[in-house]
């Protein structure tokens, strides 16, 4: 082989592996659903009725946050944190993506 196949070959397994490496990142990347809750509605054990997506965009409705990682059941979305994670996808249970993974994700969230 001659010095210029294997600068090609070389360059050409250098970039098959970088995306390789994406695709894998991609794979991997942390997923933490975010559920819309009315504050007003916090119980005694520190569950929240969850509403509508929309109450929590924009900013402007107050008593409205998001929770990050908590759990659903009875109708009541339990446990997580009003804190939005960093560096990780985020999306609601109804699917919208509220931020993207990865560093210098910016996206909507709510604030406590």
């Amino acid at each position: 082989m001659s010095k210029a196949s294997n600068a090609i070959a070389i360059g050409s397994l250098s970039a098959l592996s970088a995306l390789v490496m994406a695709g894998c990142a991609i794979e991997e990347q942390e997923t933490v659903t975010a559920d819309c809750v009315d504050t007003s509605t916090r119980t005694n054990g520190g569950s929240y009725l969850p509403v509508d997506d929309r109450w929590c965009d924009g900013g402007s409705h107050g008593g409205y946050i998001y929770v990050y990682g908590g759990t659903y059941s009875g109708g009541y979305v339990r446990g997580g944190t009003t804190v939005r994670p960093g560096n990780v996808g985020i999306s609601t249970r109804s699917g919208r993506v509220v931020v993207r993974g990865g560093f210098g994700g910016r996206g909507g969230g709510g604030g406590g």
